[in-house]
């Protein structure tokens, strides 16, 4: 019998997350009391993105979120910003709601700090349905109303991974490295937003 095994080589990946309930309300909370819009700060071509304040209780449960990140992958980063005899904390740094609407986007980009997450609270379309668009038909690429991880292969090729958006993934959480590339496709046929969070965590010296 030939003797194998297979080699798999170890590389970051991102956590997927359902929100407990009592999170779900802290969100829709901070998007009633959205601060001021923060889109010349933020990448994305679409209508509005608005500073958010986060909560003690969300804090609280994006820091356990890292802790699980790092037993999954063990990734742990280390600040290289600061003398080594200077303390810091990884905290809650960006927090922001955004708007989009269809034919708007989000082009492929990356965040500042250490980790970063999407939340999605409410979307108003159906992949499936979209799929279905004329101009979205039998294409070797269906990505239309996706969100869209991409990350390089270890021969250097440059892979990609599609979330296609659906209401079923109202309340979920993807978690990721700050710096991993992904992007978000426009959707059609509806006047009716989709309302996203985004932020970002960061070394930030504890004073």
């Amino acid at each position: 019998m030939l003797k194998t095994r297979a080699v798999l080589p170890k590389n970051e990946g991102w956590l997927e997350v359902v929100l407990p309930t009592d999170v779900i309300e802290d969100i829709d909370n901070m998007i009633e009391n959205a601060g001021e819009c923060v889109r010349d700060r933020l990448a994305g071509n679409i209508s509005n993105s608005q500073e958010l304040t986060s909560t003690e209780n969300f804090n609280k449960f994006i820091l356990k979120v890292v802790d699980i990140y790092q037993q999954k992958f063990d990734y742990r980063p280390r600040p290289t910003a600061f003398p080594v005899d200077v303390p810091f904390i990884l905290k809650l740094n960006d927090l922001w709601v955004n708007y989009q609407y269809q034919t708007e986007f989000n082009p492929s980009h990356t965040h500042s700090g250490v980790f970063s997450f999407v939340i999605w609270r409410k979307i108003p379309t159906d992949a499936r349905q979209q799929l279905e668009l004329p101009f979205a038909k039998n294409t070797t690429l269906p990505c239309v109303s996706c969100f869209q991880f991409e990350y390089m292969s270890i021969l250097g090729n440059r892979k990609s991974y599609n979330y296609a958006m659906n209401p079923n993934m109202e309340g979920m959480m993807v978690f990721f490295p700050a710096e991993l590339n992904h992007l978000v496709y426009p959707f059609y046929g509806t006047d009716d937003v989709r309302i996203s969070v985004a932020g970002n965590l960061a070394w930030i010296p504890d004073k």
